[in-house]
């Protein structure tokens, strides 16, 4: 008796292709999809649904891929600047915990709370996906830096006061995403641009010279 063939084995084989197919290969098989539809290579309506519906998951793939991409780069680049900023804030939490306990007065209490409370967002701030380090070696005082600095650490702040630490890794996973994809869209849009330029061009030179045709 022939073996019996399952039929959803092709499907989450494919499903695992496109989970498992790198960047470039990804980047490929788009612009082979794009081709396709370009050129209407696709002979029915039923193949050009299906044919944009797997373009459609090849970009969400894409994206989410480079997503990945820049966050282990990002964690690659810091992990070492982030890993001496939380021993540094770790300690003085310590510390501070210390001086909350032994705090005697109302205005010591206040004043050693307040610390200990700043010193909490330093540290979700380094354990956040957006790193710019607390402690720079080089740059410190400029304002660029301590401005994006102070706007991400009052972020962080709201997020701790209305419990909203876990979504706000992901607003910054959102907001990498959007960059990615408005980065990804002006590529698109300066290629679409060079490719118009040369038809124009070889319309034109076609005029000027003459097709084979004229010559005759």
């Amino acid at each position: 008796m022939p073996p019996v063939r399952n039929k959803g084995s092709r499907k989450s084989t494919k499903h695992a292709s496109l989970d498992t197919m790198s960047i470039s290969s990804l980047r490929k098989k788009i612009r082979d999809n794009e081709r396709a539809l370009r050129t209407k290579k696709v002979h029915s309506a039923k193949g050009q649904v299906g044919l944009e519906r797997q373009l459609k998951a090849l970009k969400l793939t894409l994206i989410e891929r480079m997503v990945e991409s820049k966050e282990k780069k990002m964690a690659s680049k810091y992990r070492m600047v982030k890993h001496f900023d939380r021993k540094k804030v770790e300690r003085a939490i310590k510390k501070a915990e210390k001086q909350v306990s032994e705090a005697q007065t109302p205005e010591e209490i206040e004043s050693s709370r307040q610390k200990l409370s700043e010193l909490q967002i330093d540290y979700n701030y380094i354990m956040g996906r957006k790193y710019m380090s607390l402690y720079p070696t080089t740059d410190a005082d400029d304002p660029k830096m301590v401005s994006r600095r102070n706007e991400v650490r009052e972020i962080i702040r709201k997020a701790m006061e209305n419990n909203e630490l876990d979504s706000l890794n992901k607003r910054f996973r959102e907001e990498m995403k959007m960059k990615i994809i408005g980065k990804e869209e002006n590529n698109q849009q300066r290629k679409k641009n060079q490719n118009e330029i040369l038809d124009t061009n070889n319309i034109i030179s076609d005029n000027f010279f003459g097709s084979d045709d004229d010559a005759e």
